[in-house]
């Protein structure tokens, strides 16, 4: 009600939250690999913390599930401080096996992100006139959302950083 334009992890949003989110515009950032991360590590948690990390991840799932189905606004974000840094397109395939279609998980590392930080006009889609930052992968991703993670070609601003130039 205050006006929020994101909110990131939403583990526990109500079903009323996510319908006002819809109807105001805001964005949710799910960034599910956080929980999911600490899944295979929680005998290293204090009991508590790893029944409330236990609890987000259920309970994500669901509120993201139902947000999909809503149509809230949703872009992405990994929150790569509790998951391993490197493995942030992991977060597409948790997306996608969640219930977001793989076109839609792309456009929301994309346009729909662009859209939510307000550069729009510059980044997030392949136009003339904006900035040339794009990946490559081997396949296509909408048919194997895992190929997000095995980028092999990344341009920043028109020029190829990854394979670097000799």
């Amino acid at each position: 009600l205050a006006g929020v334009n994101s909110i990131e992890h939403g583990s526990f949003l109500s079903a009323d939250t996510l319908k006002l989110m819809k109807e105001r515009g805001t964005y949710l950032i799910p960034t599910l690999m956080a929980p999911d991360s600490l899944m295979p590590n929680l005998a290293k948690f204090p009991p508590e913390i790893a029944a409330k990390a236990v609890a987000a991840n259920e309970s994500i799932s669901k509120t993201f599930a139902e947000a999909v189905k809503l149509g809230v606004k949703i872009g992405f974000g990994t929150d790569s401080g509790v998951s391993k840094h490197g493995e942030n397109a992991r977060e597409f395939r948790l997306m996608v096996k969640h219930g977001m279609s793989p076109i839609a998980a792309l456009r929301a590392a994309t346009s729909v992100d662009a859209e939510l930080l307000g550069l729009a006009k510059s980044i997030g889609t392949l136009e003339t006139g904006k900035l040339a930052d794009l990946v490559a992968v081997p396949g296509d991703p909408v048919a194997d959302i895992a190929a997000t993670e095995r980028v092999v070609f990344v341009m920043k601003e028109g020029v190829v950083v990854v394979p670097k130039r000799s």
